[in-house]
């Protein structure tokens, strides 16, 4: 959960889909997801959040990577997902819109 002065204001999801995941190219991966009330969005909240989930993620499944999906028409995710490090895997068209699909590997430890 995302807490502001002690209310919530949005969430972040690290889920592994399942192998018949209806979006292919995350199926068997772990993938980010995040929502955030309206009046959240442009603060920065889940950037902070998600950075966040990436650190504790990279901690507990080193060298793993994860998978983001979002529509090109939102522009505010695919900034989100540029500034969290993930790179261009592929696009492709989904639910009448143009997807972008993209994959963040942690970085190598320096231990």
């Amino acid at each position: 959960m995302i807490d502001l002065d002690g209310a919530m204001i949005g969430a972040v999801q690290l889920e592994r889909r399942d192998l018949d995941y209806e979006v292919r190219q995350a199926a068997g991966s772990v993938d980010l997801g995040n929502l955030l009330l309206p009046e959240a969005w442009g603060r920065g909240y889940a950037t902070e959040a998600c950075a966040a989930a990436l650190v504790w993620f990279a901690d507990a499944l080193p060298g793993e990577a994860v998978v983001l999906t979002t529509q090109t028409a939102n522009e505010p995710s695919m900034r989100l997902a540029a500034r969290l490090g993930f790179v261009e895997v592929e696009r492709f068209e989904a639910y009448d819109a143009e997807q972008w699909f993209g994959s963040w590997t942690p970085p190598a430890s320096a231990g």
